[in-house]
């Protein structure tokens, strides 16, 4: 049986249900919309409360008590033991009330009621942060009913990571604010909305404010000829969660990003500007099957469920990538499922709410997690999961590079078959994925039908110390993704990994000049939290090319014009920094600069640094 401690406040009299996280419909109501916009305004309270850092890559943050902890509970405080409720299968419940008269902690800045734990975004789930120092109250985590998932700020579950607040907002729950003892801040009164006296029919408002500006002294390794540029962009949202009892939930959520600046590039497509549009509308149905908390989504929404190497939450285009069409997942105790089928949105047409379902391009599949039972290594608590996953996709507009520097048109279906080992095991915190991608590229005007296999491996591995100032992390991140061989004839097989979604720009390249197609890369990386509520990532990655017959790709649908004889590429020092000023407010830097080999610059590239700063407002 096992034993999971929380610190929280009394329980009301009536019962908690258990919150939604999952399904989209496609268009929102009237009076969803309506909701959405009003709660628009409540960005201009924003000053007055507290975020969740969307840009704060490998924060190190206070672990989510899915075990024990390693202290007693303290003397002072009331302990009950209550039922476990339907979605924590085979439970007991150890509930710690601190005592009433705890008085708060003084100050503004470093006071603990405004500052919920330090979390990371999508981004950070190559890099596990399991530090673990003390139980937190669960009115600083508003994560859904999956147990041992909840690891890692969530990011095990698939939803993205939650904490105080999500990546994907729907995937948070506020239903523990039925206890206005658990309400910390002003804006509370937003999120939790009762609509009947059981409590269970709710509506919960959020939104989001987010601007980045960036300096690049030559992008692109010189290739876009825009020296320097200067651009800046920014996007709001706001989305409206109504949950109608505890088995359906209606989600809607608005957004609008717009991007300027001096020599800028890049804008085209749709994600970067886009007027006031449908981002997100879905429903989702969840109940009990065969002892597992089972949910259906059909809609309009955001993906996760993936390795942050595959795809991740769109740092720097204003619009995240948004998905049309069905997913469906189940959770056990210490297993779970997840099944899609989904098209991109195509946002490109300019007009106010004409964003289509695209089918140019398709990502399907299933994903699984094994958790490990916990166990204890060198004293501390450990987490380790087992993932297995298919991840197929089809773009109807894809291409290959040529010697001379051009492509070839096409179109490309992959599968991708893969695995990912990872977690803690006591102070040493890891992850390690292999994929294998086959397929095939067809290129256009009936051209010839090319075979495709190709391969990655991504690892890296860091070891916790805890007790040291800052608790940082230190080690080690490794990756060999495979190349093609542009010298073969137009019928033979091609070798290059393909990631066209977009992996984490802070999982190897902040500038995202680089990305995972095509290379080795090896390097130290730290992470540090210097202070309580600031986060600091610091790595040194070398790069070259996994074939020097294949090009260098700045993602994986687009690659360079630069031919060189060499594989050594280029060395990326880069750093970020990030400040949670309040619960709301977050603010960070990053910078790296790019030495380009000197088989690059012979080919034409030119080394240069890349800066961007970022602040965010949330609710």
């Amino acid at each position: 049986m096992t034993v999971i401690t929380r610190h929280t406040a009394p329980k009301p009299t009536s019962t908690a249900h258990p919150p939604v996280s999952g399904l989209r419909g496609y268009t929102p109501s009237l009076a969803l919309r309506t909701g959405l916009l009003a709660s628009g305004s409540a960005l201009l309270c924003l000053w007055a409360a507290p975020i969740r850092a969307e840009t704060a890559p490998n924060a190190a943050y206070l672990h989510m008590p899915h075990t024990q902890p390693d202290t007693q509970p303290d003397a002072t405080a009331a302990t009950t033991t209550v039922t476990a409720p339907a979605h924590v299968t085979g439970a007991r419940i150890v509930t710690i009330t601190p005592p009433a008269s705890q008085p708060p902690q003084s100050g503004f800045w470093d006071n603990s009621r405004l500052l919920p734990p330090l979390t990371s975004r999508p981004e950070a789930y190559g890099q596990p942060q399991s530090l673990e120092l003390k139980p937190l109250p669960t009115a600083l985590l508003h994560q859904g009913p999956w147990g041992v998932f909840n690891t890692n700020t969530g990011a095990a579950a698939g939803f993205g990571t939650v904490g105080y607040y999500a990546v994907s907002r729907w995937a948070e729950d506020w239903s523990s604010l039925r206890d206005k003892r658990n309400r910390l801040d002003p804006m509370d009164v937003l999120k939790y909305i009762p609509f009947n006296t059981e409590g269970d029919i709710y509506l919960s408002l959020s939104g989001n404010f987010r601007q980045h500006n960036f300096y690049d002294q030559r992008a692109g390794f010189g290739s876009t000829k825009k020296e320097p540029s200067y651009r800046n962009n920014f996007r709001w949202n706001t989305g409206a969660d109504l949950h109608l009892g505890e088995h359906v939930r209606l989600y809607g959520e608005l957004m609008s990003g717009q991007a300027a600046g001096v020599n800028y590039y890049g804008y085209a497509g749709g994600r970067w500007r886009s007027r006031l549009d449908v981002q997100q509308a879905f429903v989702e149905v969840r109940g009990k099957v065969l002892n597992a908390t089972v949910g259906g989504m059909a809609g309009r929404m955001t993906f996760l469920d993936a390795p942050p190497y595959f795809t991740a939450g769109s740092v720097y285009p204003s619009l995240p990538y948004s998905w049309n069409g069905l997913r469906g997942y189940a959770f056990w105790k210490n297993f779970r499922i997840d099944g899609f089928y989904l098209t991109l949105t195509n946002t490109a047409p300019s007009a106010m709410f004409h964003d289509q379902v695209g089918w140019n391009s398709r990502l399907f599949g299933a994903y699984t997690s094994y958790a490990v039972p916990s166990f204890k290594f060198l004293g501390r608590n450990s987490q380790v999961f087992v993932d297995t996953f298919y991840l197929g996709f089809i773009l109807s507009k894809s291409a290959l590079p040529t010697l001379e520097g051009g492509s070839i048109a096409g179109s490309t279906h992959r599968d991708t078959p893969g695995t990912r080992i990872w977690g803690n095991a006591g102070p040493l915190e890891f992850s390690v994925g292999a994929m294998w991608q086959g397929g095939e590229f067809r290129a256009a005007k009936n051209g010839p039908t090319r075979p495709v296999s190709a391969y990655a491996i991504d690892a890296t591995l860091s070891w916790r110390f805890a007790k040291w100032p800052g608790h940082p992390a230190i080690g080690i991140q490794v990756d060999s993704v495979s190349g093609g061989n542009m010298h073969k004839d137009q019928n033979s097989s091609w070798g290059s990994f393909m990631s066209p979604y977009i992996p984490s720009a802070y999982y190897l390249d902040i500038s995202t000049y680089i990305g995972q197609s095509n290379l080795i890369d090896v390097g130290p990386i730290v992470t540090i939290a210097p202070t309580s509520n600031t986060t600091l990532l610091l790595k040194v990655p070398a790069v070259w090319r996994n074939s020097r017959q294949d090009a260098i790709y700045a993602n994986g649908t687009a690659f360079y014009a630069y031919r060189p004889h060499g594989a050594y590429t280029a060395t990326l020092p880069q750093a970020s920094f990030t400040w949670r000023a309040t619960r709301h407010i977050t603010l960070g830097i990053d910078g790296e600069y790019i030495f380009a080999s000197h088989t690059m610059t012979n080919a034409g590239a030119t080394s240069g640094a890349f800066v961007q700063s970022n602040i965010e407002l949330t609710f």
